[in-house]
């Protein structure tokens, strides 16, 4: 009993100076009256929830992790405000400032857990593992030492990553050419938010996939190789595709950077606004675009998000340029990350974005989740899509949440059959299979096809499918799956990354 009291003494002593602090900072224009019921409000939560806390770590039935127990109690408080305000523990921190900043210490891999064994997905050039010569379709078996087999993918990364200059032992099983080692060094490494940039058929495009520490010199030295690709060909490019689609968003002063590429100096990009009159905040560019009088065009659709949608918004409303595709994702909720004791952190929702003709870009569907306590005053509506905004040059735009392109293209229907096979890594599996037996690089569909079915029947993927109950468990995993997709892509800043 003297751990569980030591905590709940921690417990409760946290609890008083969160009282404290409730009390100073209640804001100024609250009556003398509101005030103290606030402050009443309060203590009385506190205390209730440090009685239950003890209760519960001094007498239920089976025996727990104390510290997991005051996890899942803050886990519980924030669930009813929205999806992105969450209480990152010491390793969720540390793996935030790693997105954040494109940059940590491992050997340049991209891995993925396919059908219980851990994959090499992508290898970035110029890193420690390209270097020494790993490939894509690595099969990753031992880890300094340690057998992967039954290990989470969690687990894998951790062996992976490490302090720079620590060495690293690698077993790897390779197709046609049986079990390999790689010793390698890890290295500080340094990853370009730009996946792709070049010139396609006389236009500069560049894909964008996140917007971090480094994303305003990632694109601007896409913009530059584009320009000497153009100057090689002995032509200026036709104009410019920046590709927004399926980037969950990122930083906002990256945000802000980037649009200011493109657009003159000093022009709107977005603003924010608190719950409090004094929260409110306007961004604005602060230099000279490289790119002010191109033809631009941004592509976007259902899963582009937050800076990506700061952008988008900005260069529509300051008549920039055109958007192309659907209508965006509606993630318009500003995230402050707050330090806590023992390297913990809190991100926690203080503000919403507007676009420089205000539209609120939340949609408020994609906000607080349903609550039976009622935690949330229900928000003011902000129109239902059709509510009316004027852009720069006197253009109708309209609200409801997300941004609205300016021409729409559909993406093509999913299907649940192709869904479930990429979940799976069938395609990928297949792949490497027809890389292995020496198929060209542009082989025939037709013969593919034959092929491709052989080896669905092998792995038994199409066998599971061929009775009723499989394809309803099959449609009942894709719910599962489809829900589960669009929070990895919506969520990936808050610490969902398996690069290595």
């Amino acid at each position: 009993m003297k751990q569980h009291s030591g905590d709940h003494r921690l417990f409760m002593a946290c609890a008083a100076a969160l009282v404290i602090v409730f009390h100073l900072y209640s804001p100024p224009s609250l009556s003398a009256k509101a005030a103290d019921d606030r402050y009443f409000s309060a203590v009385k939560g506190i205390e209730l929830l440090g009685d239950v806390y003890r209760e519960v770590a001094e007498n239920y039935v089976d025996t727990l992790s104390i510290s997991r127990l005051s996890y899942s109690a803050i886990d519980g408080m924030l669930e009813p405000l929205d999806p992105y305000t969450v209480f990152l523990d010491e390793e969720q921190s540390r793996e935030l400032g790693e997105l954040t900043n494109s940059q940590y210490a491992g050997i340049g891999i991209t891995i993925a857990s396919i059908e219980g064994s851990i994959f090499v997905t992508s290898v970035e050039k110029g890193w420690p593992a390209a270097k020494a010569g790993m490939r894509v379709g690595d099969r990753i078996t031992e880890i300094n030492g340690v057998q992967l087999k039954k290990k989470s993918l969690d687990r894998v990364r951790e062996l992976i990553k490490g302090n720079a200059g620590v060495p690293l032992a690698l077993a790897v099983a390779r197709r046609n050419s049986g079990h390999l080692t790689f010793r390698l060094l890890r290295e500080e490494i340094r990853l370009s938010t730009v996946t792709f940039s070049g010139l396609v058929d006389g236009f500069g495009y560049i894909g964008l996939e996140s917007f971090g520490t480094r994303s305003f010199e990632d694109v601007q030295k896409a913009l530059a190789g584009i320009r000497e690709e153009a100057a090689h060909s002995g032509s200026p490019p036709k104009g410019i595709i920046l590709d927004l689609r399926e980037n969950p968003g990122g930083l906002l002063d990256a945000a802000v950077d980037v649009t200011s590429l493109f657009v003159p100096e000093e022009s709107p990009v977005v603003s924010i606004r608190g719950r409090s009159a004094g929260s409110t905040k306007s961004y604005t560019t602060k230099r000279p675009p490289e790119e002010s009088d191109i033809p631009l065009a941004i592509l976007i659709n259902a899963r582009s998000a937050s800076a990506a949608e700061i952008v988008s918004g900005a260069v529509q409303d300051l008549d920039r340029g055109i958007l192309i595709g659907e209508r965006s994702f509606g993630k318009g909720l500003v995230q402050s990350v707050i330090n806590l004791p023992y390297d913990s952190a809190l991100k926690l929702t203080t503000a919403k974005y507007y676009t420089p003709s205000g539209r609120l870009i939340q949609k408020e569907e994609n906000g607080a989740l349903a609550s039976a306590r009622d935690v949330l005053t229900p928000p003011k509506r902000h129109g239902d899509g059709h509510e009316v905004f004027r852009t720069a040059a006197k253009r109708k735009v309209y609200g409801g949440g997300g941004i609205a392109p300016d021409i729409t293209v559909e993406a093509p229907g999913e299907s649940a059959y192709l869904d479930q096979l990429r979940y799976r890594g069938m395609l990928f599996l297949f792949s490497l299979e027809q890389a292995a037996s020496g198929v060209g690089a542009s082989p025939d569909s037709a013969a593919l096809m034959p092929a491709s079915t052989i080896f669905l029947r092998i792995t038994t993927f199409l066998t599971a499918l061929q009775t009723k109950s499989g394809l309803i468990s099959l449609w009942r995993a894709l719910t599962g799956v489809r829900v589960e997709r669009r929070a990895c892509r919506c969520l990936r800043l808050d610490g969902m990354s398996l690069n290595g």
